[in-house]
């Protein structure tokens, strides 16, 4: 049992969330059922994106630890009529001790044993985005800018230090990466319920674990038990110095629940009384308040071939160890979806397990969400935090969810090409060597994606239709794939149109500039060896005969 007057995750009052009605509430996190019929919670309200993020994670990795389903018949159950919270304040209560943030024994993600010579810090850098000196002096401020963040509450303390260890990049010699690396990228399944429409408990419980499914990431067949292979925080540091016998952590040496929980950093959070300061980042008042914290290098470090349930994974070739997806400068759209809804068809890249298990549990939901974010890191350095929402399909019958996942192959691989063929085309109309272009063109790629997401998702939900109408047609989603060629060919002419304007152009100019839209328009229209490669082997649809007078090769 934790001391009374001890900060607990679990009793405490610290999750800020927001119920449909826009009233705002602290609750401990068994709440989250709370008020479901009448007035559900819908969101996390941190004023900090990656906090709300976070806290999603926080809460799935709480409830597969404490509260988590045989199977998913037993998932169901609670689906269907979501749990009191006073039964889940009895699971959660099975674990409280470990969730401590302050008091005399061990703390919630704090070295239990940080030995001495342990630096100070000043709270602020415990967040992701603080400011270094190379971005001060770049003025490249994130969300905390100079001079901010003198004070923390309590709770953001606790969701800064879940925050770090969740996505810790890295930060210098021997200041370790998370389980996941520097800034993963986190998938998670959202679905609306059959009665109370859409809720947090919606966006949380989909992505809970079984214990039949957490069973088979154990590597050997007896894992490691007890609750301090779950909770590092409970036993010493696994330290990773080199020098002083440190050592690699792999998932044979923990429990596969600690991907929840696990613990990079060595940090102990220093408290102190508030004295009628409030919190920098929520302007909450807090009896205590937390300014600076000790750490020391060479935390726990671990290895490849842990497998986190949130997060999509590739190798970089076949037979290499799997490694996780991190954002990248574009943000998430539909061009991404090999990978991150479907396999791709390389076999290198796959969902999340929770993306991948969803049509065990999907069978009767239809339409469901899917939501990516993370941050985009350039070594220390948050450049930005992305966060996409789109809809998502998923069909009951096996192999019409291979056929949809067909149709997503090649209308992705299409647009990939359609993006690389408008770039070259304005680049060729604008310079006289392309190759001369200097600077980055990707904004044109981006723009195209974003002028085309909705017509993507209308080219997706008429692959269904022709999907659920005709299964046993030949090609089932041929007239969706037909439909959708023309759809980016508009868009990239109309693209090209602005980026490569003919306003003002001289003569010599014009030519270069006539020649390289028609070329484009030719390609687009499936003539020509790029336009012929976009049809048959991208798209997967017959190209037009050649026309009278077209350039093979061109």
């Amino acid at each position: 049992m934790s001391e009374p007057n001890v900060f607990n995750l679990i009793n405490a009052a610290w999750l800020p969330v927001r119920r449909r009605s826009g009233a705002v509430e602290h609750i401990p996190p068994w709440r989250v059922t709370d008020g479901i019929a009448e007035d559900p919670f819908v969101a996390f309200a941190w004023p900090r994106p990656d906090f709300n993020g976070a806290a999603h994670e926080f809460l799935i990795g709480l409830l597969s630890t404490a509260a988590a389903p045989e199977d998913d018949e037993e998932w169901e159950d609670w689906w269907q009529s979501p749990p009191a919270p006073d039964v889940l304040r009895k699971r959660f209560l099975t674990v409280a001790h470990a969730f401590d943030l302050d008091g005399p024994g061990p703390r919630f993600l704090q070295d239990v044993d940080l030995p001495e010579g342990a630096k100070n810090k000043k709270i602020a850098a415990l967040l992701i985005d603080a400011p270094g000196a190379e971005t001060l002096r770049n003025n490249a401020d994130l969300f905390v800018k100079r001079g901010d963040m003198l004070a923390l509450s309590r709770a953001a303390a606790a969701m800064a230090l879940f925050t770090l260890s969740a996505y810790a990049p890295s930060g210098g010699s021997g200041n370790r990466t998370s389980l996941r690396g520097g800034g993963p990228m986190t998938t998670l399944i959202v679905n609306d319920h059959e009665n109370y429409g859409a809720t947090l408990w919606g966006r949380i419980w989909p992505n809970v674990e079984s214990t039949r499914q957490i069973s088979r990431r154990v590597v050997e067949d007896k894992g490691p038990d007890g609750l301090g292979s779950i909770f590092p925080w409970l036993l010493p540091t696994r330290a990773s110095n080199p020098k002083e016998g440190g050592r690699l952590t792999t998932p044979a040496d923990v429990h596969p629940l600690q991907v929840y929980w696990g613990m990079p950093r060595r940090i102990r959070l220093l408290f102190e009384n508030a004295r009628n300061r409030p919190c920098s980042l929520t302007d909450s008042e807090d009896m205590v308040i937390v300014t600076s914290y000790r750490t020391r290098n060479y935390g726990t470090k671990y290895s490849e071939g842990f497998e986190h349930p949130l997060s999509p994974y590739y190798r970089q070739k076949a037979g290499t160890a799997k490694l996780p997806v991190h954002p990248k400068p574009g943000g998430v759209s539909y061009r991404l979806w090999p990978g991150l809804v479907i396999p791709s068809s390389d076999k290198l890249r796959e969902p999340a397990q929770v993306v991948r298990h969803w049509p065990e549990r999907a069978l009767r939901r239809g339409q469901t969400r899917f939501t990516a974010f993370g941050y985009d890191m350039d070594n220390m350095k948050a450049r930005a935090w992305i966060e996409s929402e789109m809809p998502f399909w998923f069909l009951p019958v096996a192999a019409s969810r291979e056929w949809l996942g067909k149709f997503i192959e090649h209308a992705t691989a299409g647009a990939d090409r359609v993006s690389r063929l408008i770039t070259n085309a304005v680049k060729s109309a604008l310079y006289k060597r392309p190759s001369d272009a200097t600077g980055d063109y990707g904004f044109i790629a981006e723009r195209f994606y974003r002028e085309t997401e909705g017509a993507f998702y209308a080219a997706m939900r008429d692959a269904v239709a022709s999907i659920q109408n005709a299964p046993d047609v030949d090609d089932p989603t041929i007239n969706a794939r037909e439909n959708w060629a023309p759809v980016m060919a508009g868009a990239a002419l109309r693209l090209f149109d602005e980026y490569a304007s003919a306003d003002g152009l001289e003569d010599r100019d014009m030519r270069r500039h006539v020649k390289a839209r028609f070329f484009l328009a030719l390609a687009l229209g499936g003539r020509g060896k790029s336009g012929r490669a976009l049809f048959e082997r991208d798209l997967g649809i017959a190209s037009p005969e050649p026309g009278k007078g077209e350039q093979e090769g061109k």
